[in-house]
């Protein structure tokens, strides 16, 4: 399956933050780094490095150096906050840029204190790309483990449940460890 601006959505997507207003394209530099801090606590997004992903060009463009591995940015398609270690951010900008698969080749950690929206079948499987045949169903805070984890191997679900983890987009290169779990609430 190949990736594209349409499943991202589905992976990060969705709530649109009030004081934002309009599209990533359409804000100042200063605009978008305090937005894109949004995506972690303090503790990490304020020393993280401020990265654009540019989904026409494939590209991405640092607008703030950082300090402590960390990169924050709004993703392309809904400007939820997104905060990632090195790996969660390759990851991350292989999929707004239409890679195959992720490059990294070790577990990656990231945060939507945000919150975000996935697609839903009428079965409640959770799937990457938005049809006729999805709902938009709003996430909570989150954070999430990106690395291809296998729901056969590690008895995990491939649905979102109380318990509040799951592995999403399960079988794909893009699959990742999904946690319910507020980011302010458990990094101080």
């Amino acid at each position: 399956m190949r990736p594209h601006a349409t499943l991202y959505t589905a992976l990060w997507g969705g709530l649109l933050l009030p004081s934002l207003g309009c599209a990533q394209g359409g804000m100042s530099k200063d605009q978008y780094i305090k937005a894109a801090q949004g995506g972690a606590p303090a503790s990490i997004s304020a020393n993280a490095a401020v990265a654009r992903i540019d989904v026409k060009k494939k590209a991405v463009t640092e607008l703030r150096a950082g300090t402590n591995g960390f990169t924050c940015g709004l993703l392309p398609d809904d400007n939820s906050p997104f905060c990632g270690d090195k790996n969660a951010w390759a990851w991350v900008a292989a999929a707004f840029t239409s890679q195959p698969k992720p490059p990294n080749t070790e577990p990656g950690v990231s945060y939507m204190m945000q919150g975000g929206t996935h697609y839903e079948t009428s079965a409640g499987e959770v799937v990457m790309e938005k049809s006729a045949n999805t709902r938009d169903v709003k996430e909570p805070p989150h954070w999430m483990l990106t690395w291809p984890f296998d729901p056969a191997a590690s008895g995990l679900p491939t649905k979102p449940n109380p318990g509040g983890v799951y592995i999403m987009f399960a079988g794909t290169p893009y699959a990742h460890l999904m946690v319910y779990q507020n980011p302010a609430q458990v990094i101080k």
